[in-house]
């Protein structure tokens, strides 16, 4: 009784009146789910029990053995529970006493917790040794650090989209290996190895080698020429050097030599190409495309006059034999299907000669180009390249002399130990020496029977996964081998480098000295952009971004160009915070972000002097309405649905990625909102979604979500700035209201007020960024065991002013960090 009324004097939120209620039930049966908290045990005991009892069990179900270990025991039961309170169904409807929806959204909220909890807990178990498998990304860079083969792994049959775990893509108890994919590891060792160690035929006597693959070529052949316009081009001089004119949404087939490409590899390709921009319209856009591969090899904004055109060069890897390469002029224009934008069988010359009378005209009466249009010169190839790095490499691990056993084992331990990033064990080794063994035996000459050995190291488990651990005895915290791999995977998405296998094998990477050291030099070298880019997606859901394409009739200015200029901004923001030395403050608002030239227009920025595919960072004013993440319009566009910005999902978003937290699921067959009828009133979404909310269950979850989303309802689908919204219906269009009131009472008017709430409750941020930091370094779920080392972390921030390259390094040299 004592503890009953201290907890009404602390001014719980759970009503007193229920714990009375329980505590009178109490005196006469035992509390039938001990060990849960008495504040939820109330609202079981008040609204449950009656009808889910050992004496009465209506609908077969029993309540009052459950496991009080929610989220680890009886999970479908309590699932069920959550369900049915979350859509009103229970307890239902025809009881006298019925709870309020505030007490019915604090017990699916506890219930919804407690399953978090309990999935984060089973996920982040560890056995002797925990596998981590390679991602994709870190599969590919470690493939070619180890091999200095560049294994295209999103290529058509290649390894699938790694799965992902709120938002993260690396976490190892979700990355599982199915038998579909044991053959397609075995595929990639294959494929890799073939270009690694080809097979070159011997000459035949008195042949001479191959001359080295390259050259160049003009455009369009002469032999491509209609006939009867060749005797007139041969006079102009300029038969062999024709270009060619590539309209908005053209495509340019000839870019192949006449010879097929010898071996598979990485080939340098040069365009020479001039590019006209009209005065108010976009400039073209080279788009490089290998459509058997459904890869894009390169793309940039040309804008260069006819007679000083620019070359354009880039590296590529590409399959052995003919590839099939278009270029695309990538940008909007007129349709060049109709006969007067073909090209007709007269060859483009140049713009003074023109086209033919019933073609679309390049060019107004003053020469200003009237199109954004590209004009192709030539094309030159040279490949396949292999630096002296990328040789040595696979020298290290062929046997100097023909059929030496001795010199294979140690070419094979060189391997395995870079490979497995540790030291290999000798009995691990005659495995794969006895693979050479019997492929010799079977008749295979060395080469092939080597590479049999070699492929059976790319397929071990050692290589395909990070394993932590040892399998006999149970350890904690991790060796130097494997804090070595966990530091390069974090700051680099590949294998440890020299420097980190040296370390390791002195045993000095649990100095933390050392540690801080070691990240300072990892985040200056250019691989350190890995994980900006990777951190910043996954932390954020960027691969959300364009999941729903905006509709075209709605939102025409929306392209692939200008979404990956979006995505491209927040990567290259988090970059510059990190980098630049920034606090967490630059994420909730900033008086700057980094822009092309394509983004500041589309933000209404000056764009003269900006970069056409790279970053910049720009000032930004009051009146551009941006500042941080939040205002991003990949953060906007990715809670939207294509046709309409979602509130509810931005104000989700918010909870998970700024204050950690994630709502409890909504109810079964909620009604979506409806489009507004063009016969009706215009009407906000916010006003439609105001009127949708009439149950009052859904009412308490939505009163802590949709202030979090409600703030940026200046912004549309797509992140444009706006203040009125454009729906169906009758008469003027609506005004937008950014307003909104956090369940503590604080209110904000527009997006601008709630940033500055966001900061003024930083620690909050702080907590949420250093968890989810976290569980990006450490491949696992954080838990209820890591609370105290992540409270640490977040101190040591908070003691640094919150400069998100202090938060790194103190998690690094983090006794969490080198915890399993």
């Amino acid at each position: 009784m004592k503890k009953t009324f201290a907890l009404l004097a602390c001014g719980t939120p759970w009503l007193g009146a229920l714990l009375l209620a329980a505590t009178a039930r109490a005196a006469v049966q035992p509390a039938p789910t001990a060990g849960l908290d008495p504040k939820f045990n109330a609202y079981l005991e008040q609204h449950c029990y009656d009808c889910h009892d050992s004496t009465t069990q209506k609908g077969d179900f029993r309540m009052d053995t459950l496991s009080p270990k929610i989220g680890f025991e009886n999970t479908p039961q309590w699932l069920e529970i959550m369900e049915r309170i979350n859509s009103g169904e229970m307890p239902p409807k025809k009881v006298k006493v019925r709870p309020t929806a505030e007490e019915s959204g604090a017990v699916v909220d506890f219930i919804a917790a407690r399953m978090k909890e309990g999935e984060a807990a089973r996920m982040a178990m560890r056995p002797p040794v925990s596998y981590n498998r390679l991602t994709r990304d870190e599969y590919v860079n470690t493939v070619r650090d180890l091999l200095g083969v560049q294994f295209d792994a999103t290529d058509p049959g290649a390894f699938l989209e790694d799965p992902e775990w709120h938002g993260f893509e690396r976490i190892g108890s979700v990355l599982t290996l199915s038998p579909s994919n044991v053959e397609k590891y075995l595929s990639a060792a294959e494929t890799i190895l073939s270009e690694a160690y080809p097979e070159i035929p011997p000459l035949r006597k008195g042949a001479k080698p191959p001359e080295p693959f390259g050259g160049s070529k003009p455009a369009y052949l002469a032999e491509q020429v209609n006939e009867r316009h060749r005797e007139r081009l041969q006079e102009m001089g300029v038969l062999e050097k024709l270009p060619y004119e590539i309209w908005p949404g053209d495509i340019f087939r000839y870019s192949l030599l006449k010879d097929p490409l010898p071996e598979t590899g990485i080939y340098e390709i040069s365009y020479t190409i001039s590019g006209l921009k009209p005065e108010k319209g976009r400039a073209p856009r080279i788009k490089v495309y290998e459509s058997k591969l459904d890869r894009t090899l390169f793309e940039q904004d040309i804008v260069a006059p006819e007679d000083h055109p620019v070359t354009v060069t880039f590296r590529a890897h590409l399959p052995k034999g003919r590839p099939t390469i278009e270029v695309y002029n990538d940008v909007p224009g007129p349709s060049n299907l109709p006969r007067s934008g073909r090209h007709g069988s007269r060859p483009f010359v140049s713009l003074k000669d023109g086209r033919m009378p019933w073609q679309i005209k390049l060019t107004d009466e003053q020469g200003r180009p009237r199109y954004p249009f590209l004009i192709l010169h030539s094309i030159s190839w040279r490949g396949p390249i292999i630096t002296d790095q990328e040789r040595q490499l696979r020298e290290d691990y062929r046997p100097k002399t023909e059929g030496d056993l001795a010199e294979a084992r140690e070419a094979l331990r060189k391997l395995a130990t870079r490979a497995f990033r540790r030291p290999v064990r000798e009995e691990e080794l005659d495995g794969f020496v006895s693979i050479v063994e019997a492929e010799l035996k079977a008749g295979e000459k060395f080469p092939s029977a080597m590479k049999a050995g070699t492929a059976a190291i790319l397929c071990s488990k050692s290589f395909i996964f990070v394993a932590e651990g040892d399998p006999t005895v149970m350890r904690q915290t991790l060796n130097d081998w494997e804090i070595a791999s966990r530091l390069s995977y974090l700051l680099w998405s590949t294998m440890p480098d020299a420097e980190l296998f040296t370390l390791a094998e002195a045993g000095q990477l649990h100095d933390k000295a050392e540690l801080a050291r070691q990240v300072a030099r990892m985040l200056a070298d250019p691989r350190a952009q890995r994980f900006t880019d990777a951190f910043s997606s996954q932390w954020l859901r960027l691969r959300k971004v364009g999941m729903f394409p905006p509709d075209k009739m709605i939102y025409p200015d929306y392209d692939k160009q200008l979404e990956a200029c979006m995505t491209g901004e927040t990567r290259a923001f988090f970059h510059e915070v990190l980098m630049g030395g920034y606090t967490l403050r630059e994420f909730l608002d900033s008086k700057w972000t980094m822009a092309n030239s394509r983004l500041a227009e589309y933000y209404g920025l000056p764009a003269e002097g900006l970069p056409s595919d790279g970053f910049q960072r720009v000032a930004l004013t009051p009146e551009s309405h941006r500042g941080g993440l939040l205002t991003q319009a990949a953060i906007l566009s990715l809670t939207s649905d294509g046709t309409r910005h979602r509130p509810v999902h931005r104000g989700v978003w918010v909870m998970e990625s700024i204050f950690g937290k994630s709502p409890p699921p909504p109810p079964a067959n909620v009604e979506p909102i409806a489009t507004n009828p063009v016969t009706a009133p215009k009407a906000t979404l916010r006003m439609k979604l105001e009127a949708h909310i009439h149950d009052a269950s859904c009412a308490a979850c939505h009163a802590k979500i949709d202030p979090l989303g409600l703030a940026f309802e200046n912004y549309d689908a797509i992140g444009r700035w706006r203040t009125t919204e454009k729906t169906e219906g009758t008469g003027a269009d609506p005004s937008v209201n950014p307003s909104g009131k956090f369940p503590d009472g604080r209110t904000y008017q527009d997006a601008a007020e709630f940033k500055k709430l966001l900061l003024a409750d930083l620690d909050a941020f702080n907590r949420t960024f250093t968890e989810k930091l976290a569980t990006y370094a450490l491949r696992r779920t954080v838990s209820f065991d890591d609370r105290d080392q992540l409270k640490a972390i977040a101190a040591a921030g908070k003691t640094a002013d919150y400069r998100v390259k202090d938060i790194l390094t103190a998690l690094v040299t983090s006794d969490l960090f080198q915890k399993r």
